[in-house]
């Protein structure tokens, strides 16, 4: 079974409980309150309001109700679109060869800023390599190099920062 497909049984699943426990909650308060009205045998005006009470509480559930299928439907949609970015991420990635989508890679799993030390460490290739691919990604202005005492910080893109980088 597919990654998305577990994500998806496991959204579905989750709808499932909150209406679960929505639907319970909503039934103990039903039968608690009758309960309690039937066994307490209080006049006309007390039962009005337990009644008034009991629509209350069902009204809020309801709007939790309403709530939780809104939250479910909209995170549904923002994870489409982070499934598309990483899809496009990918594709973007394409155009670069092995040795630079290592760079990047390693950039974007430190929030898109590294020292040039730890990219070395990060990517098994060798420094002068690190170096050389730095300086061709800087030129094409992917990447910024700022120098850091003994080393550098390499930093990404700003505008593939915010779309490489969760």
């Amino acid at each position: 079974m597919a990654l998305n497909d577990k994500i998806k049984n496991n959204k579905f699943i989750q709808l499932w409980l909150i209406i679960g426990i929505i639907a319970g909650f909503a039934a103990v308060v039903f039968f608690t309150v009758t309960y309690i009205n039937q066994k307490i045998l209080c006049d006309i005006s007390c039962r009005m309001k337990n009644e008034i009470s009991l629509v209350i509480v069902m009204i809020s559930l309801f709007g939790l109700f309403i709530g939780s299928l809104t939250y479910y439907f909209i995170s549904e949609k923002y994870e489409k679109k982070i499934d598309k970015i990483h899809k496009d991420m990918s594709q973007t990635l394409r155009f670069l060869d092995v040795e630079e989508r290592k760079i990047i890679k390693s950039l974007i799993d430190n929030k898109g800023k590294d020292t040039q030390t730890n990219i070395v460490k990060n990517t098994g290739l060798s420094r002068v390599k690190v170096s050389r691919i730095i300086n061709r990604l800087e030129q094409r202005e992917i990447i910024k190099k700022i120098p850091n005492g003994m080393t550098n910080t390499v930093d990404l893109n700003d505008e593939l920062k915010k779309i490489l980088v969760e």
